[in-house]
Parts: C-alpha cells; structure tokens; sequence
C-alpha cells in the first residue's frame, strides 16, 4: 500500500523504484519487503531458502514467511520442501510486475491521498466542488500506470524507477507510455 511520508530515507540496498528522492510517497514495509525478497529471488540462479532471504534483505524471518505465503497463494513465488528446497519466483521477472507484488501482499491497491475517504477531512468538500479532485486522482492513476508497467527485470536492469518516471527522463517515462 502506498503511504505519504515526509523524511523518506533509503533504508535498503535497493532504494527501488526511486521513492526515497520523491519524499512524497513510499511502499508499505509489507510490500517493501515482498519486492525485496523478489528481486533477491529473481537476482538468484538457486532457490534460497527463507533464512537466505531474510538474512540478505535484512528482513525479520517471521514477517518474512507470512509474506512470501502471500506470495506463493498468488503464483508470484513458488517453494519446494526438503534438504533442496526453498523459495524461487513462480514466473519469469519480465512477467512480474511491482503492483501485482503489492497487490499480493496488501490486497487491492487502495486509493491515495483525498480519493480515499478515510484521508479526506472536514475541510474536504464534495467531488463537484473541491477543485484537487482531479489532479489527485491523476496523481493515483500515475501511480498505478507506473506500478503496472514497472516488472522486477526493468528494476534489476536499471531500466526503470519512479525517479525517471516522474522526471521524464528517456530510459524511464513510465508516465507517458504506459504500453508494452
């Protein structure tokens, strides 16, 4: 789930997708550590176990096997019991993307910002009459486009993060073309 921060910090070898120089929006730590542990996944050739991940993402182990649960139950991630097993992606990272991650953690991606009612506040007026409406669900649609169109090889590969998104810059402009 997205969530508004005002000191966003990079706090992982990652700093995915960019969000820490936006200081505006970041992931849930759920969602932070479910595309942490698939990135991990995907940069690995064996299936790592669960203490493998959690050791590398630095990520309790815990909280770490009730999110890679989620993401088996959604085919994102699939697992093998015994002396061999652990835990390697259910499908190729070209065909994962970030909001089908987030979305297998937190359920449906809610709405952001005054779109979603439990933000709004008494000063908030009706859709008709409150003139950010628009952009703000604008900013959620972009948000949304950028996740979608955002899968776990553009991220090791460099290709792509929300910075270039949202700066246009030529590798990135995820804003604009939202087609693959």
């Amino acid at each position: 789930m997205l969530t508004s921060a005002r000191n966003v910090r990079p706090t992982n070898r990652f700093d995915w997708l960019g969000l820490t120089k936006l200081k505006m929006l970041k992931l849930s730590t759920k969602s932070s550590y479910g595309l942490r542990a698939c990135l991990t996944l995907a940069a690995s050739e064996d299936r790592l176990s669960s203490a493998e991940i959690a050791e590398k993402d630095q990520i309790p182990r815990r909280y770490l096997e009730q999110i890679l649960s989620s993401l088996r139950q959604s085919g994102l991630v699939q697992s093998v019991r015994g002396a061999k097993g652990g835990y390697s992606l259910g499908k190729p990272p070209e065909e994962i993307t970030v909001a089908q991650l987030v979305a297998s953690v937190e359920g449906v991606l809610p709405p952001m910002l005054c779109t979603n009612p439990d933000l709004q506040t008494d000063n908030c007026r009706s859709d008709s009459q409150c003139d950010c409406r628009g952009l703000c669900s604008e900013l959620e649609n972009s948000v949304a486009r950028v996740l979608e169109g955002t899968t776990l090889a553009d991220i090791l590969s460099g290709r792509k993060s929300l910075n270039d998104a949202m700066t246009g810059n030529a590798h990135g402009g995820l804003l604009e073309s939202s087609k693959r």
